[in-house]
């Protein structure tokens, strides 16, 4: 059971579902015609800013040794790879822009920096968890633009809360976080990310 927990909160860490969601987006959508050169370079791009930097950020400060270990279990060591990761995030958004992404897009992407910087400031008292922020900010994603543009993918909602059931239950095999702090991060990024998807409809009355 317990590598189980594991391969699953490795596969949906929380710095690789940006890059999930923007491939969802690529895959599935109206974005499903570009051109494959310019999907791939959209992928890259995203998952060097959102899963690379802030993981090599990590990886230095571990073996510098203000870091305690990869999962950041003790919520003490949090604040800096936050705060890394919500600039990586920013610096995405930037980039899309740059790659003339439609504007839904850098709302999902910097609704994501909303989150973590809530997060972060969450995390001064209490600890919650990021893996569920990162699957509950992706089903709030496909639930907000499925709204927008009037789309019923009731098997991506099926599979996306399946994996948020297996993988807050894997958290807490883990011991990484209570059931408060599983339901707290899923909530959180379900909340964040559904808005942010609605405020880009907005835009197109603006």
């Amino acid at each position: 059971m317990k590598l189980a927990a594991n391969i699953l909160s490795i596969i949906f860490h929380p710095l690789l579902m940006i890059t999930y969601g923007v491939l969802l987006a690529l895959t599935y959508t109206t974005l499903a015609i570009y051109p494959m050169q310019l999907k791939l370079w959209v992928l890259a791009g995203v998952f060097m800013m959102t899963a690379f930097v802030p993981a090599l950020f990590i990886f230095l400060m571990i073996k510098i040794g203000k870091n305690g270990d990869y999962e950041l279990t003790n919520r003490t060591d949090r604040t800096m790879p936050y705060l890394v990761y919500i600039a990586s995030v920013i610096a995405c958004v930037l980039y899309l822009s740059k790659m003339l992404m439609p504007v839904w897009v850098l709302s999902l992407v910097f609704g994501t920096a909303v989150a973590m910087l809530i997060a972060m400031c969450i995390n001064f008292f209490w600890k919650i968890s990021a893996h569920m922020i990162g699957i509950g900010g992706l089903l709030g994603g496909i639930m907000g633009i499925s709204r927008v543009y009037l789309l019923n993918p009731y098997w991506a909602f099926i599979i996306v809360l399946l994996i948020a059931g297996l993988l807050g239950g894997a958290r807490i095999q883990l011991k990484k976080h209570t059931p408060a702090q599983v339901y707290a991060g899923f909530g959180l990024g379900f909340i964040s990310i559904y808005i942010s998807s609605l405020l880009s409809y907005f835009y197109f009355f603006i």
